[in-house]
């Protein structure tokens, strides 16, 4: 499952965060400052057990949730 987000630190000021949950329970994020191609790699953030769970907590925090 992958979720993004759009963040803004400031008038005009945004970038994506992207986030994908693997089939072997882990969590990682990569941060795209608004380039064609990410220059940032995906760094491991933590772990899920219940994906439906994340899938409602990622939803309400406002990800945009893709399967």
């Amino acid at each position: 499952m992958r979720a993004h987000q759009v963040r803004s630190i400031g008038a005009g000021q945004r970038y994506l965060v992207e986030r994908t949950l693997r089939s072997n329970g882990r969590i990682y994020e990569r941060i795209n400052e608004g380039t064609p191609e990410p220059t940032r790699n995906w760094k491991m953030i933590g772990h899920w057990s219940d994906l439906d769970g994340e899938r409602a907590k990622l939803a309400a925090e406002g990800w945009q949730v893709e399967e």
